[in-house]
């Protein structure tokens, strides 16, 4: 069984050894087409090392394995695989899979064999954007995915407790990166009610990007529940990225009583309607009305955290995702 991939190679970074890697356990032999010099200088907006140089760290890599490799000189789009019955499986990127969906249609109309495509998943850099040549190269992310220049982060809000949770957030997802607090945002209420939460929430994750690589909106608001007619309190979090794209996600929520839900109902927020209740200052910056209610069980950083984990969720796991990740 031969396996077939292709590719430029500018920086062999863990995204392409995932790609070879996959070949070895597909196949007992593999080919590797390295675009020559010429095919780069015509179809890459980079100044890329030379043939010789690419062709020496692939070798060097290869040579791990104890299957037999070749590697030929590709200066076409396709290579050879729509002319020849040599291989069995060809390996693709989730980013370069049509390539290969066009190659088996254009091999049908030849009267050639399908090939076994094999996709492997977009290997993600530190910062949760993929990992490609062009990145290394522009001294943005080394070979292993690390961050050279760290992660900036914004989050719009004057609560310190929210970058606080911010930050231990991240602290278990990424080791290069700072969070900027930004107060340079507009919202309509301190105390939105139902789906203005996301809209409010939104509106600071937009005012926080800025220039930063991600802008985080972080909001508390108050559900009724239909099953029960009670009022919950559901943290939501809004990200947006640098390329546009914009996940959310939601804390667990939890029963507010029907004391300060009447006081919110009269124009306060739940900060405001606990202090005057209960006379309790600040309660915002500190364990949240929960962290009172719960008696510690449960305090509001881990309702923002919650919600900011499950707003990354998608981006972590972004290969069991329709997500479009080819801008890089």
């Amino acid at each position: 069984m031969r396996a077939v991939l292709g590719g430029t190679f500018s920086r062999l970074h863990l995204g392409h050894k995932a790609m070879i890697d996959a070949a070895f356990n597909a196949a007992d032999e593999v080919i590797v087409g390295l675009t020559t010099d010429k095919y780069l200088k015509s179809h890459k907006y980079y100044r890329a090392p030379s043939y010789g140089y690419r062709k020496a760290r692939l070798e060097k890599y290869l040579s791990k394995f104890k299957e037999p490799y070749s590697i030929y000189p590709l200066d076409t789009k396709y290579g050879n695989t729509l002319s020849s019955n040599d291989y069995d499986f060809i390996i693709v990127s989730e980013e370069t899979k049509k390539v290969a969906l066009d190659i088996n249609k254009k091999r049908a109309e030849a009267g050639l064999k399908p090939l076994n495509v094999v996709s492997v998943p977009i290997v993600l850099a530190e910062d949760l954007f993929p990992l490609s040549s062009t990145r290394i190269l522009n001294h943005e992310v080394r070979s292993n995915g690390h961050r050279i220049v760290p992660v900036r982060i914004g989050i719009a809000t004057q609560n310190d407790l929210k970058v606080s949770s911010a930050s231990f957030f991240f602290k278990s997802i990424m080791k290069n990166f700072i969070v900027e607090k930004t107060d340079k945002y507009d919202i309509d209420t301190d105390q939105p009610l139902g789906n203005d939460t996301q809209g409010m929430a939104l509106k600071r994750a937009q005012s926080a990007l800025v220039d930063r690589d991600y802008g985080i909106g972080v909001e508390s608001g108050i559900y009724r529940d239909s099953l029960t007619g009670k009022s919950l309190d559901f943290h939501c979090c809004v990200v947006i990225d640098r390329y546009s794209r914009t996940t959310i996600g939601y804390s667990s929520g939890f029963e507010v009583p029907e004391n300060i839900v009447s006081l919110i109902k009269n124009g306060k927020n739940e900060s405001e309607a606990f202090r005057i209740l209960y006379d309790e200052n600040d309660i915002g910056n500190k364990g949240g009305i929960v962290g009172e209610i719960s008696r510690t069980k449960v305090v509001r950083k881990q309702l923002i955290v919650e919600s900011i984990r499950n707003a990354f969720i998608p981006r972590i796991g972004a290969s069991f995702y329709n997500v479009n990740l080819k801008v890089l």
